[in-house]
């Protein structure tokens, strides 16, 4: 009688273990071949000309082509406007803490400038499907910081 008590006391203590939790994952991943259709700020009102990623003004961005790698998070995008430095650029990303609320991630996103030299920024990804994402990038102009949307379509 004193075994099957201890047997039950056992499978008592061992049956309530706590429960761990578990790492969230990305709940998508950035692959394919996407066009960045729309560039513009989330101040309504606000319309200005600044560089992004170190390499062109938002207005060369608009209809970019963007080619992005789940094999090692590395890509590349493409400025197609005739009135820009136009070609192949070189990116890699990593992703950062996934938001339990959204289930996106940040992601670091990193482009090599003309010289050679990597650049970091953080992007907040607002918006994901299986045809469209939404990105937001923080820019600072005279000192004032801005938030610029960047939404994209799947090529």
């Amino acid at each position: 009688m004193k075994k099957l008590v201890l047997v039950f006391i056992f499978i008592s203590v061992f049956s309530c273990k706590t429960k761990v939790p578990q790492k969230k994952t990305n709940t998508f991943l950035l692959s394919d071949s996407w066009i960045l259709n729309k560039v513009s700020y989330l101040e309504a009102n606000f319309h200005d000309k600044t560089i992004l990623f170190n390499d062109a003004t938002n207005q060369c961005f608009k209809d970019s082509r963007w080619q992005f790698n789940t094999t090692n998070n590395d890509g590349t995008y493409s400025i197609n406007d005739l009135y820009c430095t136009i070609g192949k650029r070189e990116i890699s990303y990593r992703f950062l803490k996934t938001e339990e609320k959204t289930g996106y991630s940040d992601i670091v996103l990193k482009t090599k400038n003309k010289a050679g030299k990597w650049k970091h920024y953080r992007i907040k990804i607002t918006a994901f499907s299986h045809n469209t994402m939404q990105w937001q990038y923080v820019v600072y102009i005279k000192n004032k910081r801005h938030t610029i949307n960047l939404q994209f379509e799947k090529a």
